[in-house]
């Protein structure tokens, strides 16, 4: 297009130095001295300077006229538009030259219509234009080596991927192993190939959605280093509450009640923190909880949930407990989606300063562990759809005013006669005058005496336990440095003290 309007530009000027040329021309073919004529010399300026102004102006915009061509319209300096074959207006006036068309070397045939008809010299045979000339894509060229080489180590990737493709395939199809074959004992599809590779794929999405471990916790220790029962707890809004403010930033609270919750309940319960968040989270506020690790036996995290629907669900069946002595404590139903009847739902706490719910709870639960429930489902499904703290309150008040009426009609029969010579005077007449109290009282007592005496202990020689283990943990620290430098350079056994080793050492 650029190259059109060049040569349109160029053909215009020469015309217009051609016309203004033609009358000395005509005037020396006939021997005869021609004045110069004023309207010529205005012809020949106005259309010189029309020509330069054409040339200094933009790129013209070519429109298709009715006929097909194309004709080019220029806005001048002014904003005014003028077409090529429009006059100036000062032309002056006075007999107009005749312009035709001679065949001098400045006569270039310089129409739109030709120019389009035309074929270019980059055109095919057919004379259609060139789509790389007027689009300006770049035409298809050779390879280059380095191409070359990306396209050789492109296939053999890919091939290689494909072979470890169909070797998967393959061994997904073998035999089960033992742990497979008890896992899907009861599908048929375990019996054929295809099924076996169905079921390995399948799996494998379950697999993805497990805990990371098949069981989360180590065997239970043997009695009396075991607890009978595990109670499993969250942390965000059952004991501790975390807001953020804007003068302090993060800031987590304890729930009222925690410290005594968790070491009162101790006594009876393997109590193991189980929270949907990651580690790096909940680590430093455990630290803060329990800093000893008196209370929170095991700790589990985010690796150790299941993903059910997309909501993140605590898995009871890889614990590695007995579920019928295995009670989980949670603030959401999602929790304990797969476990409802090992669960019990706790009031969400908000920063609530004067909230009780723990201690509320504690009856409930220490009532479990004194009667020695055999089976914690049977006892919570009692318990369904109300709110456990005050039912069980309640039911206990209920059982304890049943006791004190046998109780006040066994005092009766003592007080009549018959059962001071049965017990002998003084001592059965002391212990009807006993204040009343029931077996479960008495071991409530039991119980509460023994934690007392466990926090005394703590008070009087935690900081004594604290700096031991400190030291435990100092030595065997040193111990497993020590023991690496002399297995790379061939000192010491582990475990073994060097002057010992050289010792035993002969001498030479």
């Amino acid at each position: 297009m650029q190259k059109a309007f060049m040569s349109g530009a160029t053909a215009t000027l020469l015309r217009a130095t051609r016309c203004a040329a033609t009358p000395v021309r005509a005037a020396r073919s006939h021997n005869c001295c021609l004045p110069t004529s004023t309207a010529s010399a205005n012809i020949a300026a106005s259309t010189t300077l029309f020509c330069t102004r054409r040339l200094h102006t933009s790129r013209p915009k070519l429109v298709p006229d009715k006929v097909g061509g194309r004709q080019s319209t220029d806005q001048g300096t002014d904003g005014g538009h003028t077409s090529p074959t429009q006059q100036p207006e000062a032309e002056a006036s006075g007999p107009k030259p005749t312009l035709g068309r001679s065949t001098s070397l400045f006569d270039i045939d310089t129409s739109t219509s030709s120019l389009i008809e035309a074929p270019d010299a980059t055109s095919g045979k057919d004379g259609t234009a060139n789509d790389a000339a007027r689009t300006g894509a770049k035409g298809k060229r050779s390879m280059s080596s380095i191409d070359k080489n990306r396209r050789t180590r492109t296939r053999v990737l890919l091939g290689i991927a494909g072979l470890c493709l169909a070797a998967t395939v393959v061994q997904a199809g073998r035999e089960m192993d033992e742990r497979e074959a008890k896992r899907f004992e009861d599908n048929p599809l375990k019996d054929s190939w295809f099924g076996r590779l169905w079921l390995r794929t399948t799996s494998m999405k379950e697999d993805l959605n497990a805990p990371a471990w098949e069981k989360l916790l180590p065997d239970p220790l043997p009695f009396p280093y075991s607890r009978p029962y595990t109670l499993v707890v969250d942390l965000d809004g059952l004991m501790t509450h975390s807001a953020w403010s804007r003068e302090h930033g993060w800031r987590t609270a304890k729930r009222p009640g925690l410290d005594y919750f968790l070491g009162y309940l101790s006594q009876w319960y393997e109590i193991v923190l189980y929270t949907s968040q990651p580690f790096y989270t909940a680590g430093p506020v455990i630290e803060k909880l329990d800093p000893d690790r008196r209370f929170l036996t095991y700790l589990l995290f985010r690796e150790s949930c299941r993903s059910v629907d997309g909501k993140i669900v605590k898995d009871l069946d890889a614990l590695n407990r007995d579920l019928n002595k295995v009670i989980i404590l949670d603030t959401k139903n999602e929790g304990f989606a797969l476990h409802p009847q090992n669960a019990v739902l706790v009031k969400k706490w908000e920063g609530n300063k004067d909230d009780r719910e723990l201690i509320h709870l504690i009856p409930f639960l220490e009532a479990i562990g004194i009667y020695e429930i055999p089976n914690v489902r049977k006892t919570i499904e009692a318990y369904k759809d109300t709110h456990i703290p005050t039912e069980h309150a309640k039911r206990t008040l209920e059982m304890r005013a049943v006791e004190y009426e046998q109780w006040k009609q066994k005092k009766e029969k003592l007080g009549s006669g018959g059962g001071l010579s049965l017990f002998g005077g003084g001592a059965s007449r002391q212990s009807v005058d006993d204040e009343f109290k029931t077996w479960y009282d008495r071991e409530r007592e039991r119980f509460q005496q023994a934690h007392l005496e466990e926090e005394k202990y703590w008070k009087e020689n935690g900081e004594e336990i604290r700096r031991q283990a400190k030291e435990d943990q100092e030595r065997q620290l040193k111990e497993m440095k020590t023991n690496a430098w002399s297995f790379l350079m061939g000192g010491a056994k582990p475990g073994q003290d060097e002057n010992a080793a050289q010792g035993a050492a002969p001498a030479s």
